[in-house]
């Protein structure tokens, strides 16, 4: 790490809660790492207050504040690093950080369609062109950017972005905390699927009925593989696995997983497999990924991130977008484990040079 960065904060532009949940993830997994690295930083967010923060590392202010230049330059920082997911209303923000002598920082933790078109209207087109265009100002305040290789690719191409952004840009896709590595205990025959499986609308994006299904076809093609879901269940997921007439006690719902104990489950299966219709980043693969399982994901152009984190001999991409040929892949993928195609050691050193938050950072900031 260059030594004239001393202290690198970080700011989330949203009143999320400051519980423990957050400083596992994201902002607060940034700043938490770099405290650890001997770094000053704390997390910026807005007010209010909320009776679960914890507040040590954490600066709540007013919202108008973000936009000001003199109260950037009181903080006498170094380095900010932004998490924006690149919104065009989150431009004032950038302008008054770089004003302020700061280096900047803008994190996209995104997916990489930044276009939409609307059905191909007029006025969907030129809301889509004001959308970019706005992006585009955004990020030209930005010293670096991150965000997924897909991404960066994504704004090279767009002639809204071009090279001038794109040379700012970095690969990574979300962070990662060092405890999520590699380890010599062997694994076991194994599949997991970590998520949200509620019945609730927005956990439906991780698809509960697509991942047991896909468990419960696993199974029929494998007499002896396991796979474990985590994650806290609805009645959608519960009542299909009660269901299951081939191999039901090899299908295990864990329940929820506190994330100290995720480095362990992950290194003690072969593969974790992402069930979801989209997904950004996918944090759970990217975990499983630093300490040398595998990945198994669908088609789906909404998981393009995911495709790439299949490559290196990471993992395999099923052919269709069904709890079938999901299954499938996942046989092969068990397969090539039997075979010899793939090594936890290599998976894990192929990928925590991407993800983990000190080796990015000292990589970023030297």
């Amino acid at each position: 790490m260059n030594p004239k960065y001393k202290k690198i904060y970080c700011c989330t532009p949203v009143a999320f809660h400051a519980n423990d949940g957050f400083w596992i993830r994201d902002t607060g997994l940034i700043s938490r790492s770099l405290r650890q690295m001997g770094i000053e930083s704390k997390c910026i967010m807005p007010l209010p207050h909320y009776d679960d923060d914890q507040k040590e590392g954490l600066i709540r202010t007013e919202y108008k504040n973000l936009k000001s230049v003199a109260w950037w330059k009181s903080l006498g920082i170094d380095a900010l690093v932004l998490y924006s997911w690149g919104a065009p209303k989150y431009l004032p923000i950038a302008r008054a950080v770089r004003k302020a002598g700061i280096t900047l920082m803008i994190h996209m933790d995104m997916s990489a369609n930044l276009h939409n078109w609307r059905n191909g209207t007029i006025r969907g087109y030129l809301k889509d062109f004001r959308i970019n265009l706005m992006r585009s100002w955004h990020l030209s305040y930005a010293n670096i950017i991150s965000g997924s290789l897909e991404l960066i690719e994504a704004l090279a191409s767009s002639k809204f972005y071009g090279n001038g952004i794109a040379s700012k840009c970095t690969n990574f896709p979300t962070p990662v905390a060092p405890h999520f590595t590699f380890s010599t205990t062997p694994k076991s025959y194994k599949v997991t699927c970590i998520g949200r499986w509620s019945d609730k609308n927005e956990d439906q994006v991780k698809r509960p009925e697509f991942c047991i299904r896909t468990a419960q076809e696993l199974v029929k093609l494998d007499p002896s593989v396991i796979v474990e879901i985590y994650g806290r269940t609805g009645n959608t997921i519960e009542s299909i696995y009660e269901s299951t007439e081939i191999g039901k006690d090899r299908i295990i719902l864990k329940g929820f997983a506190n994330n100290k104990d995720l480095p362990t489950i992950y290194q003690s299966s072969l593969i974790n497999y992402c069930s979801s219709a989209s997904e950004g980043t996918h944090i759970a693969s990217a975990e499983a990924l630093c300490c040398g399982c595998s990945i198994v994901t669908s088609p789906r152009k909404q998981l393009r991130t995911l495709h790439w984190y299949a490559s290196k001999n990471s993992g395999r991409i099923a052919t269709e977008d069904t709890p079938e040929a999901m299954a499938k892949a996942l046989a092969a993928e068990l397969t090539a484990w039997k075979t010899g195609a793939r090594s936890a050691q290599h998976i894990a050193e192929a990928w925590q040079n991407i993800f983990h938050v000190d080796k990015v950072f000292n990589k970023i900031f030297q």
